[in-house]
């Protein structure tokens, strides 16, 4: 049974009112995480604002940090950026070192000079705020998005700030954070970060018809130096489109293009604007690449506006991408059938079994899916099936992120909340 029939079919369960107890014999997700799945959406407004989030069965939520002293039950409060919502965007854990997973790091997408990273002492309570002032690093932090824990123990976090949007490696010891530029990752409006055990770094340019790149160090465990290459589709189109059977996304066989100035075409220093490299070199366009996710031997990237997440073979130098989930192939477009489909796939994260979860970037009804493996090798997720969805007024889920020593619980986020309590959110299975 193909996975676009299987949602179909859950979705008629829900329309013809046939009880939970029919439903409970559909596949369940596997691993610690596992769960029935939901059969569609629910509405902006209806669930109470702390406990916004529709779970399935054996599930609860509580809230780890809120903006505002709005809920009670939540276990602290902190105000990052004052006078505005925190947009608290993406969140990352220690995951090594003497106590991993014992703090937790948020970064905070305000612009104007306000973007902040928080850490947090998840035993304690304790808390510090950082901003670019703190480093001396000048001009001041904008638009701050992703961040990733990397395999040598440091912190990656960047801005989604246009063409010059930098990407910072940032020592970080508990509640004591230092950050330095490394330029050589590249220039662009970057989201998603993804290090690789290798030492690779991959990035994406959220634009679109930004592109998505790999940055290879001269030296494991140093970003000051390296290659930065960027992905391409030879005679690829693209179409930056979210209408079903519209949209041209840039999959089949590819190749990573060195962006050095004087070969291939390349004039621009991409430590000065990738996205100006990257478009001298002729590579393949995308259509808002946001977040990336590795798993095993594979990267996944979102691309929103085309409404799907491609999947990037990283242990060849000719990966084939293709379609891992999305409206071209294992899902509904939520324009089509606006209670159990896709719009706008932003953020990723994969539990300890080895599935992907993706998070809409769709204010007041942001919908969590879940992508299995693609046990058949075709280059998609043999099923994808609805999680949850947040109902919080005005606002979008970002920051989905497993703890690996907490496989029973997902982090996420609640960002430009209409109340102004923007929040992050611990899902744990029961």
């Amino acid at each position: 049974m193909s996975s676009r029939f299987v949602m179909n079919f859950v979705l008629g369960l829900a329309m013809t009112g046939i009880s939970s107890v029919a439903f409970a014999e559909a596949p369940v997700v596997k691993g610690p995480f596992s769960f029935i799945p939901l059969t569609e959406s629910t509405l902006p407004g209806s669930h109470l604002p702390c406990s916004p989030l529709n779970l399935p069965a054996g599930f609860s939520q509580s809230i780890l940090v809120q903006e505002k002293n709005n809920c009670p039950d939540a276990q602290m409060t902190l105000d990052v950026v004052a006078g505005e919502n925190d947009l608290t965007d993406m969140n990352v854990v220690n995951e090594t070192g003497a106590q991993p997973g014992r703090y937790l790091y948020r970064t905070h997408e305000n612009g104007g000079g306000k973007a902040a990273i928080s850490a947090i002492d998840l035993q304690t309570g304790n808390t510090a705020v950082y901003t670019a002032s703190d480093f001396g690093i000048v001009p001041a932090w904008s638009r701050l998005d992703g961040i990733d824990w990397t395999p040598w123990g440091t912190l990656l976090v960047a801005e989604e700030n246009g063409a010059a949007g930098r990407l910072f490696e940032c020592d970080a010891d508990g509640l004591i954070v230092h950050c330095f530029d490394r330029s050589a990752v590249g220039r662009m409006s970057h989201e998603g970060i993804a290090a690789a055990k290798n030492g690779t770094v991959y990035v994406g340019d959220e634009l679109n018809g930004g592109s998505i790149y790999r940055f290879v160090p001269a030296q494991y465990g140093d970003l000051s130096a390296g290659i930065l290459y960027a992905l391409n589709v030879p005679g690829s189109v693209t179409v930056c489109d979210g209408t079903t059977g519209a949209g041209k996304t840039p999959t089949g066989p590819a190749e990573w293009i060195p962006l050095i100035p004087g070969q291939n075409g390349v004039v621009t220093d991409p430590a000065v604007n990738a996205r100006a490299a990257a478009d001298e070199a002729g590579a393949s366009d995308y259509c808002r690449p946001e977040d990336a996710e590795l798993i095993g031997p594979n990267l996944y990237f979102a691309t929103t506006t085309t409404k799907n997440v491609l999947q990037i073979p990283i242990n060849t130098e000719t990966p084939v991408v293709t379609e891992f989930a999305g409206i071209n192939t294992n899902m509904n477009n939520e324009s089509d059938v606006p209670k159990f489909g896709l719009n706008s796939p932003d953020n990723l994260a994969s539990d300890n079994a080895g599935n992907l979860y993706i998070v809409e970037d769709n204010s007041s009804e942001s919908d969590v899916w879940v992508a299995t493996k693609d046990l058949d090798n075709d280059g998609s997720a043999d099923n994808v099936y609805l999680f949850s969805t947040l109902n919080t007024v005005g606002a979008e889920g970002t920051g989905i992120y497993f703890p690996r020593t907490k496989p029973k619980t997902m982090y996420i986020n609640v960002q430009h909340a209409s109340d102004g309590n923007d929040m992050t959110i611990a899902i744990t299975k029961d």
